[in-house]
């Protein structure tokens, strides 16, 4: 059976993260979860919820900046203090990362501990910000293997994935995380 793993950048946010949740609550999926360290105050209970549901926590750093223009010490403090935060506050472990913006080079790689996660599939809710534009992205182009770019802050992503998920299922997709689909 053809995997995908669907995953989401930026959150936790109160109302469109806890959408998401309900839908792969609803359907048993699963999905990977990559959080801003300094936005887990908008949504904590999330993070708790995510383990619960068997999703992978990873961190999108501290503030979301450019890994590529902060040096060794810049990466480590945006590494350390969102992982802290997202385990402290989770109860559970942070077991890959996302560079913001996918912003990375060989220095950036040679500070990081954790596996890097980039995507295959650009869903481009960020620009478009319309729920049946990324669905039709995902329709036209997912392919079994496939990780997904979508970030849980736009309510107009969570409405997408109320329809994306069972589409991906009925599809014969199975939905899961980016280490299991490793």
């Amino acid at each position: 059976k053809p995997a995908v793993a669907l995953t989401f950048d930026d959150g936790p946010r109160a109302g469109s993260t806890d959408k998401i949740l309900d839908v792969l609550e609803k359907y048993n999926a699963r999905a990977t979860f990559f959080i801003v360290g300094n936005v887990i105050g908008q949504n904590p209970d999330a993070l708790k919820r995510e383990v619960e549901l068997g999703c992978e926590l990873g961190s999108h750093t501290w503030s979301h900046e450019d890994l590529t223009k902060i040096g060794e010490s810049g990466v480590n403090s945006q590494m350390d203090r969102s992982v802290s935060r997202i385990e402290e506050t989770s109860g559970g472990k942070v077991t890959v990362m996302r560079p913001p913006y996918g912003a990375i080079d060989s220095d950036v790689k040679s500070y990081l501990d954790l596996p890097i996660i980039l995507w295959s599939l650009d869903t481009l809710d960020w620009k478009t910000r319309d729920a049946a534009s990324t669905l039709q992205v995902i329709q036209d182009e997912v392919r079994g293997g496939d990780i997904i770019l979508m970030h849980d802050i736009h309510p107009e992503t969570a409405d997408a994935v109320e329809k994306i998920v069972p589409w991906l299922i009925d599809n014969g997709y199975e939905l899961v995380t980016v280490t299991e689909l490793y």
